[in-house]
């Protein structure tokens, strides 16, 4: 796992009302999206970001993609994860709620034989405060500290979030595991390997 502010930021579905509304957000917060990708509207822009029919095609203007955020149609994530994987993205991370169940495991299949980190469906996405923003986490929430938080609800982990920053504890990394029935098991993975180094402090909400 590897999420810093160095990250280089694919959005798939970034023409969807979902990932339109939270590109800019994620923009303001310091986060490199270097291109989105929708289908039927390569050659346009998002917020100055431009947009591309395929994948591919997107890796044609930059030297790699760290992860993309896929905010992508419930019965198209399978294939937009598909697609990222082939291109050889290795960090996807699922926004999309209601992705149908057997499209899950047929995803998180591949994405074990390609050693893929997966996180979601129906996930809020990561944020590491004062640093990156990957997903629909409120950043007023936040705030940089030894805290890390994992959850697979996304709204009580921003309330959880924002209780420890106004009793003054920062957050080191926030990860929603997503709250569809069938989602990545990252639970335990997540932590050893977040920022690099140890975490102090850890709460866990299922």
């Amino acid at each position: 796992m590897n999420f810093t502010a160095d990250s280089r930021v694919l959005v798939q579905g970034i023409a969807e009302a979902l990932g339109s509304l939270h590109v800019p957000i994620m923009r303001a917060y310091g986060t490199s999206i270097v291109a989105g990708v929708s289908a039927g509207y390569g050659g346009t822009t998002v917020e100055d970001i431009p947009v591309f029919d395929l994948v591919e095609q997107a890796l044609d203007i930059t030297d790699h993609i760290d992860t993309t955020i896929i905010f992508a149609p419930p019965y198209e994530v399978l294939d937009a994860a598909l697609e990222a994987m082939a291109a050889g993205i290795r960090q996807l991370i699922l926004i999309t709620e209601g992705v149908p169940p057997l499209d899950m495991v047929r995803l998180l299949r591949e994405a074990e034989a390609t050693e893929t980190l997966v996180v979601g469906s129906s996930s809020p996405g990561v944020i590491v405060p004062d640093q990156i923003l990957l997903g629909t986490h409120p950043p007023y929430c936040y705030t940089s500290g030894p805290v890390g938080l994992i959850s697979r609800s996304g709204t009580l982990t921003y309330e959880v979030a924002l209780e420890l920053t106004r009793a003054g504890l920062g957050q080191s990394i926030a990860v929603g595991i997503g709250g569809d029935r069938i989602h990545a098991k990252i639970a335990l993975t997540v932590f050893c390997c977040s920022s690099g180094n140890s975490l102090k402090k850890m709460h866990i909400r299922w």
